[in-house]
């Protein structure tokens, strides 16, 4: 089956963590988000997040240079989900067997990050629409693309309509149909 990578991005409170939690366990594979990345660098380089954010702000160090290249490290190692908005960075990575989108109305996210956040709905609203921007313009600026375009993507997930746990088997379904295909 080669190296097994899946990229799982999506939209803050689609999902994206839990289903990737889930699906490691399926896939017997590993999974990195934006978290376990930064936390990686801050290990590797032995230094706090306080000092990394203050040298990324300075210009003196570019931090998406090296979260991608912490990213695609972990992509050549194979057997692994990689989760979330760094998965944007690596949309165009050839050793990436499926790409997942979790995708969901506005409305759900808004319940769903105001519940696991504990804040009030209309903070909820104010972070998803700042994330998605910032998403929108990440996509548009590497790729010149719509980060919602399902083009860029194998599948894309309605995820207000499914578990995590059967958004996770779905994601089974179509990786191994994908990976039959390539036989």
């Amino acid at each position: 089956m080669g190296k097994k990578v899946i990229l799982l991005a999506g939209m803050l409170g689609a999902g994206c963590t839990r289903t990737a939690e889930i699906l490691s366990n399926k896939l017997n594979m590993n999974f990195i988000n934006s978290e376990k990345v930064f936390r990686e660098i801050v290990a590797q380089e032995r230094i706090s997040f306080a000092d990394l954010s203050l040298m990324a702000r300075s210009g003196e160090i570019d931090i998406e240079d090296i979260v991608k290249s912490v990213v695609e490290d972990h992509i050549n190692e194979g057997n692994v989900i990689v989760e979330g908005r760094v998965a944007l960075l690596v949309l165009n990575n050839p050793h990436v067997d499926l790409k997942v989108f979790l995708w969901a109305p506005k409305d759900f996210r808004v319940k769903r990050v105001a519940e696991r956040r504990k804040i009030d709905e209309k903070e909820a609203l104010e972070a998803i629409e700042e994330s998605d921007e910032e998403r929108s313009q990440l996509v548009s600026r590497l790729y010149k693309r719509d980060w919602l375009d399902a083009d860029l993507y194998d599948i894309v997930i309605n995820s207000s309509k499914w578990s995590f746990e059967e958004i996770a088997d779905i994601i089974v379904a179509a990786y191994k149909a994908k990976i039959e295909h390539k036989s």
